[in-house]
């Protein structure tokens, strides 16, 4: 069912609220399950990927199906159906994140943590208040980053530890950028409207695939702040 909706500023904050308060959700399961895993569960976790490394692979392709059966058609016509698929792919990122917590020190999770939030919504600030047109600059920046991906391929068979820091500096800019064009570009979504200031709109649905947007941006970049930081302990 679409819900009407006149746009406007108060409109816009409503809106942002809506996808802020998702993908944080959505990051609060993630972040849960996977301290759960990783800590009071690190034996039993850590004995289940031992034991079953075709079902932890599986379960690592599992967001990416997700991902796609939020942002299809379903998911756009349905807030609800897009609701359950988010959190459920949060749940699953948990699972397979909860291995950084063995890999490295609680310490340096923590400090990743806070700069990835500073970074992330100092950025989007960025995005819903520049009136510079951010969609160029957010298209080279995902150039950089899979370019960035296919380093990484190549780097695996060179083995270069500088190679790998550029690549981590290079990912870290192209999503900094990317948080901010994605924001915009949510913006002029919900902008976009008919001559009289107004059109029919599901804001619910389009708040989930915002959600999922900027939730993708803040853990990649917690993801590559935290192997920039963080410094393996070999437990």
């Amino acid at each position: 069912m679409q819900e009407r909706r006149v746009v406007n500023d108060t409109g816009l904050s409503t809106f942002f609220a809506k996808v802020y308060s998702t993908m944080g959700g959505g990051l609060l399961i993630t972040a849960l399950i996977s301290y759960l895993l990783g800590n009071v569960f690190q034996v039993q976790y850590g004995n289940f990927i031992a034991s079953n490394r075709i079902l932890f692979l599986v379960a690592t392709f599992l967001p990416l199906i997700l991902m796609f059966m939020i942002s299809g058609r379903r998911g756009q016509e349905s807030p609800a159906y897009a609701r359950v698929m988010f959190g459920l792919m949060a749940a699953s990122y948990g699972f397979t994140l909860a291995s950084v917590w063995i890999i490295y020190p609680a310490a340096n999770i923590g400090i990743s943590l806070v700069v990835t939030a500073v970074i992330f919504f100092t950025m989007s600030a960025v995005g819903r208040t520049t009136h510079q047109n951010l969609s160029m600059v957010g298209r080279y920046a995902l150039a950089a980053l899979i370019g960035a991906i296919v380093l990484t391929i190549i780097n695996m068979f060179m083995g270069s530890s500088m190679m790998s820091m550029l690549i981590s500096y290079v990912i870290l800019i192209a999503f900094i950028i990317m948080t901010a064009a994605d924001t915009q570009a949510l913006k002029r979504i919900y902008m976009t409207a008919s001559g009289d200031g107004s059109f029919a709109v599901n804001t619910s649905s389009l708040a989930v695939q915002g959600a999922l947007m900027l939730y993708l941006d803040f853990l990649n970049l917690f993801m590559v702040i935290l192997q920039i930081f963080g410094v393996s302990d070999n437990r």
